[in-house]
């Protein structure tokens, strides 16, 4: 065999096992992007302030003698949210349907637990489409809107609203503004830069949201893309 032809078939075996190497080591490479990607969007879909819990069981530990219905009613909805976050929160996307269910069990609890002391206003579609969204998406700016909108000193309140059109999803939520300390203003900062790095994991850029820092009010809203059960 002529010696071009050699070493011609033995530039071509070794490009070939470059290229088999150059794959694999590709398809290791995107296997662990895929898993950090993952690590995050679970890291951050779980920063849920504790704090809500125990205030609720704070809460339903005081209605327990003066109120008992309440307490009842109270324990149910919470025990509703536990499960949805046991059994549908390690999930990227779940149907608008649960989380739709999911800030109405939310809001419902701050409406025992704060009574006749704020003015909430909630507003929901009563037939949801069918549609996917990831799972505990809003309950950051709801923690944020019941934890800064509220104070006994002077008229409180919240607005909260969630529509579908064809293509997209919308979330508002608008409540007045407390005194709040700086060490909550950071907390809150880091909770909405925490929301908004998993939507841009899970969407890209293909989202808005927008923050309203006036100085009696704050709002938030979020529009995303309408993602159908087929979708990836």
């Amino acid at each position: 065999i002529p010696t071009a032809v050699v070493l011609l078939i033995l530039a071509l075996n070794l490009g070939v096992k470059n290229s088999v190497r150059s794959l694999a080591d590709r398809r290791k490479l995107e296997e662990l992007e895929k898993q950090n990607l993952e690590n995050q969007i679970a890291y951050l879909k779980y920063q849920i302030n504790p704090h809500f819990f125990m205030n609720t069981l704070n809460n339903i530990h005081a209605l327990v003698d003066i109120d008992p219905e309440r307490a009842k009613k109270t324990i149910v909805i919470l025990s509703k949210m536990m499960r949805y976050l046991l059994y549908d929160g390690d999930r990227h996307f779940i149907p608008l349907r649960k989380e739709i269910e999911s800030i109405s069990h939310y809001v419902s609890l701050m409406k025992i637990r704060f009574s006749d002391d704020v003015k909430i206003s909630l507003e929901l579609p009563s037939v949801p489409p069918q549609a996917e969204v990831p799972p505990v998406l809003f309950t950051t700016f709801l923690e944020n809107a019941f934890k800064h909108g509220i104070s006994l000193r002077k008229p409180s309140f919240i607005s909260i609203s969630l529509e579908v059109d064809e293509e997209n999803i919308v979330f508002h939520c608008r409540n007045s503004k407390n005194n709040i300390s700086q060490s909550s203003i950071e907390e809150s900062g880091v909770g909405i830069a925490n929301a908004r790095r998993r939507l841009e994991l899970l969407y890209g850029n293909n989202f808005s949201l927008e923050l309203q820092n006036e100085t009696d009010t704050y709002s938030v809203r979020l529009v995303i893309p309408i993602l159908h059960p087929s979708e990836p």
